[in-house]
């Protein structure tokens, strides 16, 4: 009788109940043919699969100007929602922020905006002799105000103007590059409803004022396409963009890296992958090259973080909504006062929940999208999650576009218009905050 072969042993590693644990806490986000249990062991399967992980760049999906018009008219849309919540929050409440800007420029004029205006107008050496001292000044990078200063020379109207049309036009930029990287991968509906998400959300407003998170989102968006092209130069490039806005610019390198070794696993045999890796954080890199020539000590940036937003380094935040919850009013609060945050633990919850949220987002893409989505998300709330400071997570969070693209794949209408929802409600809420002189985030 012919004895049937005995079954292959597999190899056991530390890692494998981990690695388990996680394709099974993500198993409603796997593919259909997953999802109905059928494995296909085969060694042309297997081979697949490893040919997969090592693919070659995908081919760039068709971007027709049809499709750019429609981008540019599901912007505008939008961009007047915002105009009309805006608008109603000014009726409704005191309204008292615009910096002295005209109408309706002033709906997009408030905080941040006003050291962005400074330091356009006078940089930071020019600003010794200002009301606000310098140190507090460099706590904002380089990359938008410098735009708006560019700008400003050819645009009238002043900086407040320039500032609004980087944003809108960064805007525009990343949101092609999104439906770009969505479709490499996934149907248009998807593209189009991680778009939707993505505006949607609370912190979505930042992307419509004079603050960086337009800028920040299209360097990391410009950074993760061209990386998934191969196209490493131009990832590095886009990475430089966004180390240069924002500090958690810097950690675009890491999904660099694992997008370079998903392709490539001897990455050292491909130089401009290496290059492209290596250029994004060059913009932060810069910035305090630039801080130490100037001040004698790159680290006036982290004390101005500390005196000015009581930021101190490597303070978990995580915990800080579960101790509201359980009744704790001490420390948490103190980054919400009550005189510019009415609703202070609303905030608190809103970020720390976020936050917690955009973790299991994270690990998600890891096991079920592709791996340097996932990167991504993680080492950005990792980042944030050890600021030290909660107070301005869900303005943060908003720029991780990849979470998005889980929402943008629920097949089930009633469940994304249980989401939209709320969701807009909190976009509402952010805008009348924001337009009253309240913190929004």
């Amino acid at each position: 009788m012919r004895r049937s072969p005995a079954p292959p042993v597999s190899k056991f590693s530390p890692l494998t109940p981990f690695l388990a644990w996680g394709r099974t806490l993500t198993a409603p986000f796997a593919p259909a043919g997953a999802r109905a249990g059928v494995r296909d062991t085969s060694p042309g399967r297997a081979r697949a699969l490893r040919s997969a992980s090592a693919a070659q760049p995908p081919p760039a999906p068709a971007l027709s100007v049809h499709t750019i018009a429609a981008i540019v008219g599901f912007l505008a849309v939008w961009r007047l929602s915002i105009f009309v919540l805006s608008y109603a929050a000014e009726i409704v409440g005191p309204g008292s922020c615009g910096l002295g800007a005209p109408w309706p420029i002033s709906y997009s004029a408030c905080w941040d905006t006003e050291w962005y205006q400074r330091i356009a107008n006078n940089g930071y050496t020019g600003l010794a002799a200002a009301e606000w001292p310098l140190p507090t000044a460099v706590a904002f990078f380089p990359g938008f105000p410098l735009l708006m200063s560019l700008l400003d020379r050819v645009l009238p109207g002043g900086a407040v103007l320039a500032g609004l049309a980087v944003s809108h036009l960064a805007l525009l930029g990343a949101a092609v590059y999104i439906y770009q990287i969505v479709r490499l991968e996934f149907a248009e509906r998807v593209a189009w409803r991680t778009l939707l998400f993505l505006l949607i959300f609370p912190g979505a407003l930042f992307f419509s004022v004079v603050y960086a998170e337009s800028l920040l989102l299209l360097g990391l968006a410009g950074s993760l396409y061209h990386a998934r092209r191969g196209q490493w130069v131009r990832a590095g490039l886009f990475g430089v963009v966004a180390s240069g806005t924002k500090l958690v610019g810097i950690t675009i390198a890491l999904p660099l890296l694992v997008e370079a070794l998903a392709q490539h696993r001897r990455i050292w045999e491909r130089p401009r992958a290496v290059a492209g890796v290596l250029l994004a954080p060059c913009g932060a890199l810069g910035y305090f090259v630039y801080l130490q020539a100037l001040f004698g000590d790159f680290r006036v940036f982290f004390n101005a973080h500390s005196t000015g937003w009581y930021r101190e380094t490597l303070h978990p935040m995580f915990h800080l909504g579960i101790d509201r919850l359980l009744g704790n009013m001490g420390p948490a609060l103190k980054f919400y006062p009550p005189e510019i945050t009415p609703l202070h633990s609303y905030n608190l919850l809103l970020d720390t929940t976020l936050l917690l949220v955009f973790v299991i987002a994270g690990i998600v893409l890891w096991f079920r999208v592709r791996q340097s989505y996932g990167a991504l998300v993680l080492a950005v709330c990792l980042v944030l999650g050890f600021s030290g400071h909660p107070q301005d997570l869900h303005r943060v969070l908003s720029v991780l576009f990849p979470a998005f693209i889980l929402l943008g794949r629920i097949q089930s209408e009633p469940l994304r218009n249980a989401l939209v929802i709320p969701s807009a409600l909190g976009l509402a809420l952010t805008t009348y905050f924001f337009v009253n002189n309240q913190w929004a985030g």
